[in-house]
């Protein structure tokens, strides 16, 4: 009998759900406010970190933004696949953020986005958006639900977690200062947006 490790499970997961995963309508225009709280103009570059089938860049294209380099990151290859499906000019690379992450150039945004839940290594997170952005640049965890509409949503779907959905702030505001950030923002009215600015030198 073969026995997967969990992170192994949660890729054949996401591969076997990629076929079938839309991002539909609503999701796209979710996703446009994330891409409006994050600021994002054309030309500049976005990393994009469990970026499933693309709905960031569907959202980037209805808002008529076009960044000077875009990269798609998933332990998926599937979701990544679909993703090129829809946007064939996307740079994709299948890889797990919660392993060290270097890049040969640097970023303007680092994004997170309806993904947080998945994580565990929260550390590494911090540790590879610093890696990855240029001074100045920014990292954003973002979820369409606030805090407390992702619990009830997964009380609703009967989804238990021995941890949080979404990582308590605190939590969060010690790592981006502990791994050189500042500027520290959290929003949780109409969606969850914790942002923070790496350090310039």
């Amino acid at each position: 009998m073969t026995t997967h490790s969990p992170k192994e499970s949660e890729i054949e997961h996401f591969n076997a759900l990629a076929a079938g995963w839309n991002n539909s309508e609503e999701s796209v225009a979710l996703a446009q406010k994330v891409v409006q709280a994050l600021g994002i103009k054309a030309g500049q570059s976005l990393l994009d970190v469990a970026s499933g089938t693309g709905v960031i860049p569907a959202a980037l294209h209805k808002l008529s933004i076009r960044p000077g380099r875009y990269l798609a990151l998933d332990i998926s290859g599937a979701m990544l696949e679909a993703l090129r499906e829809g946007y064939p000019e996307a740079e994709t690379q299948c890889v797990d953020f919660e392993n060290p992450f270097i890049c040969e150039s640097g970023f303007d945004y680092v994004l997170i986005y309806n993904s947080i839940p998945h994580f565990v290594n929260l550390e590494m997170l911090f540790v590879n958006a610093e890696r990855s952005l240029n001074p100045g640049g920014t990292f954003m965890i973002a979820h369409s639900r606030t805090r407390q509409g992702l619990k009830e949503h997964h009380a609703r779907i009967g989804y238990s977690s021995t941890r949080e959905p979404i990582p308590p702030d605190q939590a969060l505001i010690e790592l981006a200062v502990q791994h050189g950030f500042d500027r520290i923002t959290i929003e949780d009215e109409e969606l969850y947006c914790f942002s923070c600015t790496r350090v310039s030198l």
